[in-house]
């Protein structure tokens, strides 16, 4: 029951918190200032709440005033049940009742829903976790800014309290003794309860106590409602000029709408009460109707979201999509949720603000919402649009863009505006029987759909048996050469370079294993991200990202396919058999399409992430966790409201992932996806093949890292040891445990290579598309923006054809991962062309790897950071670099302008 009321009262209140703190992110980049954002957020979405609390709470103040002298003197004359008698009799003289003194509280109940999904999502944001902020040095944790006797001292705590109780005593001036004692009482419940809470959360709620002042001021004022307009427009206004270079255009519509429409809100609001007045005045006449319209239009809303949608979702995907996700069976206890998040979001909540305004309000509130649900059903059955497969935790699997074309968009924007003026002319003509048949008809409709595309997905769960895995159902997937060559490249994701030495002093075990292998520390990538990072990893130096901004005739979806596949393309036409495993972004899709391997008989595209994990926890005795469900219960609600919206608005509401937090969607779960892959490489190998082999393997182990347990870094359930680990100055790192496990799991590999005789005739490469923001030796960008150089360092060894001393042999000539693809077909490959373009690839000489390594610190962490088919990278973002990459004297900022080098 309490789980129900949290759904339905709290998580929407969550998922707007949620919403605005990563949309701030998004803008600043900064999770203090993104914590911030969401204070100021939510104060102002509660300010038109605050403002009836107060004109009720004013009420109370005048009432009580007014019947003060009255009750003192029946006090003072009668006793017990003839003073109760004559009170009631007052009361109802003046129209009163004592429960009308809940008013003045009305203020203190708004913040308990919003203070409550506030605490459940900043108390268990990993985003904040290790983050520093102004004196905060991590907002994961208390402050704990002073130390008194070895007792840590948090003082934000401590500082909110006293804002807070500066802001009761300007409100309270001139108060009742009772109201300053409930203001000041709830200021030291807040400082109790919050007091050893992360500095996140006590942040929001300090930033809510500065507002409260400013808002206890404005109430000071002779027109606080016209104050509060203009600051608002000027906050809306800036965010969405911070907003629309970093988010695009099409993601940043919404914001930039809402500031227009703020902006002219007094042209908008003498505008409605016009329409009221003059075409929907049945409305301010009969509160019967304007209540029927409203609530059966919410309803409606409500069964469409929450039900209908999610439930058609299901019903045309396949029965297992849904089934037997994290203990849960039945695919219909996710349609349960979604229907109870959509009942608060669009029941009570849309019916508890609708009850605090007068008939004018009340009026507006239900045309808005009825002619919101003809727009939504328009939307989502007749501009539902094609976006291709979507996965059972509510990602589109072939995303590209969901940017309307303009037919659709002139199509789409002619059918509302038509809507609108339907409505307009319906109420006009005073036709309310004509639009109460309608919604009848719409709600009626609308449980009939949801209860038949419930009772399909039921019945085809029930037909659908639960899956057993096992470590037989595991099946090869590379097939690798005892009598011919084979070539395997590792791309391990955010592998840094400066962690490999002292991986191997922690594990003097695995030396034995990585015979042959050269270890290149000084190694520089071309990007500090996957998406610059990954092209010249997988196709050199054409592909880094100075080189892809050259060619700005290309898509940068074409240019980065060719990179992904050039070394499988150029294998396969000398005989290999090759093998992509997980390659990054193709086709610019976050989840693998492979259709840019069709045509190509003898190359192998796989995807392995994720399908070993039911296997991995069932062998090793662990407990999933639910991430899965947990997404879909999250994401479902959010497809409802992508299918019901208008096109051009679909790519701001789907933004990476339905504006989740990114460390939110981050979990073991994540890394057990990856890990399990390595640890199972001798089940999804064999080595029986006639042919020559190439395989490029990903695997972001390192990237989507966890703690795990040393010496031999397993997962474990619970805190893992962390004094087993030598070099101290790691111990915090996750990606540090992560890499040892990568690499241990590799050298069991390599293990079962060497028995299977398939470990002479085969080279091996490992490396990374970029390396890791750990330590601290930085080189000036520009002004105060700094960028540790590890960020670049990625790893590199090589192990060649029947190389085979102990241990690594360490070489400091100045690499890339660029190099890769020339150091994979060095020697084997008669066509050393590029299939592409037609140059060279070659082993570079010093001098021309000097031309060659231009580095980009530009932030393009996404397939959609680009525009006009290049990266988005400033001027000022170049760098060049010579022999070694650690000292800082060696980097060069490069001057250009519009792609070109100046002298």
């Amino acid at each position: 029951m309490l789980s129900a009321l949290y759904t339905i009262i709290i998580y929407p209140l969550y998922q707007i918190i949620e919403l605005s703190y990563r949309i701030f992110f998004e803008i600043c980049e900064n999770e203090g200032i993104a914590v911030i954002g969401v204070s100021v957020a939510v104060t102002l979405l509660c300010f038109p709440l605050y403002a009836v609390a107060e004109s009720w709470q004013q009420v109370e103040r005048d009432t009580q005033k007014r019947l003060r002298p009255g009750i003192d003197r029946i006090k003072a004359t009668f006793r017990g049940d003839e003073q109760y008698m004559i009170l009631n009799a007052f009361y109802k003289e003046n129209h009163y009742h004592p429960m009308y003194a809940l008013r003045s509280s009305f203020g203190l109940l708004i913040q308990i829903p919003f203070f409550m999904a506030a605490y459940s999502f900043l108390s268990h944001n990993g985003d904040l976790l290790g983050r520093s902020f102004l004196f905060i040095k991590d907002m994961g944790k208390p402050d704990a800014f002073l130390s008194i006797g070895g007792f840590p001292i948090n003082i934000l705590p401590v500082a909110m309290t006293l804002i807070n109780v500066f802001a009761g005593a300007i409100y309270t001036k001139g108060f009742a003794v009772k109201e300053k004692i409930q203001i000041y009482g709830m200021a030291l419940i807040f400082l109790i309860i919050l007091y050893n809470s992360p500095s996140g959360l006590v942040l929001y709620w300090t930033m809510n106590n500065v507002f409260s002042l400013i808002k206890n001021i404005f109430y000071k004022l002779k027109n606080p409602l016209k104050v509060f307009w203009i600051l608002m427009t000027a906050c809306l206004s800036l965010a969405s000029i911070a907003a629309f270079p970093k988010m695009g255009a099409f993601h940043s519509f919404p914001i930039v709408l809402v500031a227009l429409l703020t902006g002219f809100f007094p042209l908008i609001m003498r505008f409605i009460n016009f329409m009221l007045d003059t075409c929907f005045s049945e409305l301010l006449e009969s509160p019967q109707k304007r209540n029927l319209l409203f609530f059966v239009s919410t309803a409606s809303l409500f069964l469409l979201t929450g039900i209908v949608i999610p439930t058609m979702l299901m019903a045309s995907s396949t029965a297992s999509d849904f089934a037997y996700i994290d203990g849960y069976t039945t695919p219909l206890y996710f349609i349960y949720n979604c229907a109870l998040q959509s009942f608060g979001l669009f029941f009570v909540w849309t019916a508890a603000i609708y009850f605090l305004f007068g008939k004018r309000v009340k009026a507006f509130l239900s045309v808005l919402f009825f002619t919101g649900l003809v727009l939504a059903l328009v939307n989502a059955f007749v501009f539902p649009g094609n976006y291709g497969i979507i996965s059972a935790d509510l990602i589109f699997i072939e995303y590209r863009s969901f940017k309307p074309s303009a037919a659709l968009f002139c199509v789409s924007s002619a059918t509302t505006l038509a809507v609108l003026l339907a409505v307009v002319l319906l109420f006009k003509k005073r036709l309310s029987k004509a639009v109460s048949s309608m919604n009848a008809i719409f709600l009626i409709s609308l449980v009939a759909v949801g209860f038949l595309n419930g009772a399909k997905v039921q019945h085809a769960f029930l037909t659908t048996a639960k899956p057993e895995a096992s470590l037989s159902d595991i099946q090869p997937v590379i097939k690798l050469s005892k009598t011919n060559k084979n070539v395997l490249v590792f791309m391990l994701d955010r592998a840094p370079g400066f962690y490999v030495q002292d991986i191997f002093a922690q594990n003097p075990d695995i030396a034995d294993d990585y015979t042959g292998f050269t270890f290149y520390p000084n190694t520089i990538s071309l990007g500090s991200w996957t998406i610059q990072g990954a092209p010249g990893l997988y196709g050199g130096y054409e592909y880094g990202p100075w080189e892809m901004n050259q060619k700005r005739e290309l898509p940068m979806q074409e240019k980065h396919n060719q990179a992904i596949s050039l070394l499988s393309v150029m294998f396969e036409r000398e005989g290999f058999e090759s093998y992509v495993i997980d390659p990054p972004y193709p086709n610019y899709d976050s989840e693998p399409v492979f259709e840019i391997f069709e045509g190509h008989e003898h190359i192998h595209p796989k995807i392995c992430t994720g399908k070993y994990t039911d296997i991995w926890y069932r062998q090793n005795g662990m407990e999933k966790l639910p991430v899965k469900s947990r997404r879909i219960k999250r994401n479902l609600i959010w497809f409802s409201l992508f299918r019901i919206s208008p096109p051009i608005f679909r790519s701001a509401i789907h933004y990476e992932d339905w504006w989740s937090s990114p460390k939110e969607k981050k979990s073991m779960i994540d890394f057990i996806d990856r890990y399990s892959v390595l640890d199972y490489l001798p089940l999804l190998t064999e080595t029986d093949s006639d042919a020559p082999c190439f395989v490029y393997w990903d695997n972001e182990t390192t990237h989507d890292s966890a703690f795990v347990e040393p010496p031999d870094f397993r997962p474990i359930e619970g805190e893992v040891d962390k004094s087993l680990i030598l070099n101290k100055e790691f111990i915090n790192s996750a990606c540090y445990f992560s890499h040892n496990a990568s690499l241990r799991r590799i050298a069991e590999f390599i293990r079962y290579l060497k028995e299977n005789g398939v470990y002479d005739n085969t080279r091996i490469i490992i490396s990374s598309d970029h390396g890791l923001n750990e330590r601290t030796s930085k080189i000036t960008r520009t002004g105060n923006i700094e960028k540790n150089i590890e960020w670049f360092n990625p790893s590199l060894l090589v192990k060649d054809f029947g190389d085979d001393w102990k241990g690594l042999k360490i070489n400091d000539t100045l690499m890339s991962n660029a190099d890769v693809p020339a150091l994979a077909i060095e020697g084997l490959l008669q066509d050393d062309k590029n299939p592409y373009t037609g140059n060279e690839i070659k082993i570079l000489s010093p001098e021309e790897k000097q031309e060659k390594l231009i580095v980009s610190f530009s932030k393009a962490n996404a397939v959609r950071s680009n525009r006009n088919n290049g990266f988005i990278i400033q001027d000022t973002d170049w760098y060049t670099v010579r022999d070694s990459i650690f000292t800082t004297a060696n980097w060069t900022r490069l001057k250009v302008k519009d792609d070109k080098i100046l002298e």
